[in-house]
């Protein structure tokens, strides 16, 4: 059950574009529902903004449907026969039901009564978790919800919870109510949440809009906080509160929503003192000033663009932080990022670390001094700060210390082609490479003098100052020939080791890239290149083309990852371009 239950929340996740929605040039526009969200909701996602979701599904490769990993998993279910129960049933006639959907727009629309002005909202009420979306036809969406339980066994009822009808799924184990899975439509808006032994009548209503929260969400202005803050386009904001989640954990106000469930829950599972070891004046206060520093997970859209022909995705993801201290030593870590990384238009697959080897242990001593030094009176983590105080990071200083002046390294494959070999039906080479690996420093020649003495082959080896390069195919292991000229070059402040065309251009464009902290982790890849590449290599080699390679990339996008550290947090961004698969 567990398993099922986990695919469904995955597979509903990516389906919807999970963080990841509309556009909107005009800025944020307050939707009215969040004034039934409570304030202290620990999770929330919405799509704030109306959404071409039928568009969107059109549009996007198989790969991110997950389509092939929802059908492999409902026949591994159905394979266990009678050990199902009606429950496992019922979940997993939906999950068929979501699969069939994403073969098609007009099955989604059918099955889950979505239309192009799709808007969702998921959120807590206390624990509940509620599901609530704006939809084309309410009927649709409830007609496959009851079909699925019919054919499950899960008996149904319809009522109404002051005026407001719902429909009542009864989950039970071993002739027992263990709770309702609860359904309410009011106008376009359809709500899901479940009514259980931990909750009051009270906290159902809120969970399904029929009353509101004493404070709502949309009273605190934290969603026009978050938007301003990290610049988001107000279209999708989602994020998860560290300080709630803490401080209901540490039960630190006892008269929460959320503290109240989990006191429920625990007492119905015979284990009321499980948390007494966090919950006293000593750890709420050390949680909740932990928690502080690092208040927040919150994603929100930058740019969404869609058309019937391609989707344009920016996307970000901040891990927020109020701990100056400690986000300044990781940006020290920050190191050089190649130009050609910071794209996906420039190859198949590229990849950029920048790194200042020479922070890398200060930086460790900070994070390490930060929490061994903490003035602590929660016993569990006075116990873990005496536990880190036996481990010396000095060791680190020496491991990093032959790095020397290094600030980042990459490799990147901008085009390649393959071909079976004359000599050896059935093998495959390279027709065509071109491809580069950059080494990064802020004295490169010092640490290629360095590379040579750890490896006397390349002692002979002397690299030019003015970027003459020199061919190296002759120090490849046999296995590794290259029927192509391999260059090793010092171009400014990089060591460049390069071969086609495409590379030698980039490679020569280093000499002007001054080494400077520019990032941390650049990643691109154009997998409407890579695929097809994949598949004539299979096709060569007569070998049947990995199934799981084309459920990973698809067949026509481009993604550009971006990971780094600014004194707002650490930050991921991604930019995504799908074309619509003729």
């Amino acid at each position: 059950m567990k398993k099922l239950l986990l695919a469904t929340v995955t597979g509903a996740a990516i389906a919807s574009g999970a963080y990841v929605v509309s556009q909107q040039e005009k800025g944020y526009t307050p939707l009215p529902q969040l004034d039934y969200v409570p304030a202290d909701s620990i999770f929330f996602w919405s799509q704030l903004e109306s959404f071409p979701y039928l568009n969107y599904l059109d549009v996007l490769p198989e790969a991110f449907k997950s389509t092939y990993q929802v059908n492999a998993f409902v026949e591994e279910m159905k394979g266990q026969g009678s050990e199902l129960d009606k429950n496992a049933l019922f979940f997993l006639n939906l999950v068929e039901q979501y699969a069939k959907s994403l073969e098609s727009s007009t099955n989604f629309a059918n099955i889950w009564g979505a239309d192009n002005e799709l808007k969702l909202l998921s959120y807590t009420v206390g624990l509940l978790p509620v599901l609530r979306a704006e939809l084309g036809n309410v009927d649709a969406f409830k007609k496959t919800l009851t079909e699925a339980a019919d054919k499950a066994g899960v008996t149904y009822t319809d009522s109404d919870v002051d005026g407001t009808p719902v429909t009542k799924f009864t989950i039970e184990h071993e002739g027992q109510k263990v709770f309702d899975l609860v359904l309410a439509t009011q106008g376009k808006w359809t709500t899901i949440t479940a009514d259980t032994p931990f909750n009051s009548p009270e906290d159902l209503k809120v969970a399904l809009a029929i009353s509101k929260p004493a404070k709502s969400l949309s009273s605190t202005g934290k969603v026009e906080r978050y938007i301003k803050d990290y610049q988001f386009d107000g279209a999708s904001l989602a994020y998860l509160d560290n300080k709630l989640l803490v401080d209901t954990l540490t039960a630190k106000d006892p008269q929460s929503t959320a503290v109240k469930m989990l006191d429920n829950i625990l007492a119905m599972a015979g284990n009321p003192a499980a948390l007494d070891m966090v919950r006293n004046e000593a750890c709420q206060k050390d949680f909740s000033d932990m928690a502080n520093k690092w208040p927040a997970v919150v994603s929100g859209t930058n740019h969404f663009d869609v058309t019937t022909n391609q989707v344009n995705i920016d996307v970000s993801t901040i891990v927020a932080s109020t701990d100056q201290k400690i986000l300044n030593a990781i940006s020290n870590l920050r190191g050089f990022v190649p130009a050609h990384t910071q794209t996906a238009e420039n190859g198949l697959v590229t990849l950029g670390l920048g790194l200042n080897a020479a922070q890398l242990s200060p930086t460790v001593n900070t994070l390490w001094a930060a929490f061994s030094g903490a003035e602590f009176t929660c016993q569990p983590l006075v116990m873990a700060q005496a536990q880190s105080k036996d481990v010396n990071p000095a060791m680190l200083a020496m491991a990093t210390g032959m790095l020397g002046s290094l600030q980042g390294v990459s490799f990147s494959i901008f085009d390649v082609d393959i071909a079976e070999k004359v000599d050896q039906p059935g093998e495959v080479e390279f027709s065509k490479l071109s491809g580069l690996v950059t080494v990064s420093a802020n004295d490169a020649t010092a640490l290629f003098n360095m590379a040579k003495s750890l490896a006397p082959e390349f002692s002979s080896v002397n690299l030019p100052e003015d970027g003459t390069p020199v061919k190296v195919n002759d120090f490849l292991p046999p296995e590794y020939e290259l029927d192509k000229p391999l260059y090793l070059a010092l171009k400014g402040q990089h060591i460049a080791l390069y071969s086609g065309e495409e590379a030698t251009k980039h490679a020569d464009a280093l000499t002007a890239q001054v080494v400077e902290a520019n990032g941390m982790i650049s990643f691109g890849l154009d997998a409407k290149k890579l695929v097809p590449l994949i598949e004539k290599g299979s096709k060569l080699s007569s070998e049947e083309f990995p199934e799981e390679l084309h459920n990973l990339f698809g067949d026509g996008y481009q993604m550009h990852l971006n990971f780094d550290a600014n004194n707002q947090g650490l930050v991921t961004d991604v930019q995504m371009n799908v074309k619509k698969h003729n």
